[in-house]
């Protein structure tokens, strides 16, 4: 019978004990032979440790991922034959025991947006494998441990997260309607005349009106009159009302008079390093129950984060379809930007650009009855599938 003779390598979160938030989102194998080279790209920053075993089967290289959900494969080159990605789990097939003789850890750089782990492995003999092996069980055993329990505990705070701190007793979810500008603050001046602060606030009252009559939701204004909010307190009151979703409402403008259509805009990669300065500053702390131990909570909170992220997403493309079903939509429609009302950690959150103020017939649509009600009725369908779709994962689980 074959040995299994593999090298783990365990992702720990940057300056904790804990397994990092790391999806893979390619990887390469290069080699003519003996030494071999894996570079993998994943998509937030992470330390990593190598660790071997083995035991009857096959060779391999294993990668433990805490938040990977998705599968692929690969072949291989050098001393890798082949490579596999299941959800939380990376493994390279090995034709010979080798061992890790260097390991870098490469932030963005450039035209590199990705952060990189580079393996550099090599030819070992079957004695000097086994010994590592030995001294590396233990140490496994410990790690692993620690990574399932991790991943316990970020499955039940992950599903609370898309009810922003899920309260004992039930509730309607909170949706938090934020009126872009205001008072002192115009925004865009429409061609046919008026202001994206009165658009945009006129939309927010009737989809609030929308919201309220089919009982489902407990909705909150940032603002319902002509005045100026900061736009960290506009952050902070969702955060402070539990808000299960929060939706910036405003008016486009450009150049081109001929530009038009609506779009939806979430949280960017630059926008996402802007979250810990500002969440520090405001003092936007992320819910942990208590007793979590303290090495699980930057695991926890940064499993927060990316939950929020994704329901921003989840939410965004259900919006699209219904706003281009009620007018005219920009090629691109979803996309991303590092908006301030957008930095919640824990409340998902879309910026929607109603139309353009600079195109006369958006314009005229913004401020006609018929058109307003429109884009809010897009809204609402949009935050019914939504939240359907939520209790039902909910109630899964």
């Amino acid at each position: 019978m074959t040995r299994l003779l593999s090298i783990l390598l365990i992702l720990l979160g940057f300056g904790c004990l804990s397994p990092a938030l790391a999806d893979v989102t390619q990887v390469r194998i290069v080699g003519d032979g003996a030494p071999t080279r894996i570079t993998i790209w994943t998509d937030v920053a992470e330390t990593a440790e190598g660790l071997v075993t083995e035991g009857p089967g096959e060779r391999k290289v294993v990668l433990l991922l805490a938040q990977n959900g998705y599968s692929a494969a690969g072949e291989g080159n050098g001393g890798v034959e082949s490579w596999s990605l299941e959800p939380g789990r990376l493994e390279f097939a090995l034709d010979r025991p080798m061992a890790v003789t260097r390991m870098l850890r490469l932030p963005p750089t450039g035209k590199e947006r990705a952060y990189r782990v580079i393996l550099d492995l090599d030819t070992i003999s079957p004695a000097r494998f086994t010994v590592a092996a030995r001294r590396d069980t233990k140490k496994l055993a410990r790690l692993e441990t620690q990574f399932a329990e991790a991943r316990a505990d970020a499955t039940r705070l992950a599903g609370a997260v898309s009810g922003a701190r899920k309260p004992s007793g039930p509730r309607k979810h909170v949706i938090v309607i934020d009126a872009g500008h205001g008072g002192k603050d115009p925004g865009a001046l429409a061609v046919t005349g008026g202001k994206e602060r009165d658009i945009t606030l006129k939309a927010a009252l009737a989809l609030r009106d929308l919201l309220e009559k089919s009982g489902k939701y407990e909705v909150r204004l940032t603002r319902d009159t002509d005045v100026y909010i900061e736009h960290e307190d506009r952050v902070t009151l969702a955060r402070n009302w539990g808000a299960a979703l929060f939706i910036s409402l405003h008016a486009d403008a450009a150049g081109s008079p001929s530009v038009s259509g609506a779009s939806v805009y979430t949280i960017s990669a630059r926008g996402e390093s802007r979250i810990d300065r500002e969440s520090s500053k405001n003092d936007w702390k992320i819910a942990i129950e208590d007793g979590t131990p303290g090495q699980l909570n930057g695991l926890l909170e940064d499993l927060v984060k990316r939950e929020t992220k994704t329901r921003s997403a989840e939410f965004a493309e259900l919006l699209l379809p219904e706003l281009a079903a009620a007018g005219p939509v920009l090629r691109n429609t979803h996309r991303n930007a590092g908006y301030y009302v957008l930095l919640a950690p824990d409340v998902p959150a879309v910026l929607v650009e109603l139309g353009f103020v600079t195109n006369a017939d958006d314009a005229k649509r913004l401020q006609s009855d018929k058109g307003r009600k429109a884009a809010v009725t897009a809204i609402a369908s949009a935050i019914d599938t939504y939240f359907a779709q939520q209790d039902l994962r909910l109630a899964a689980n």
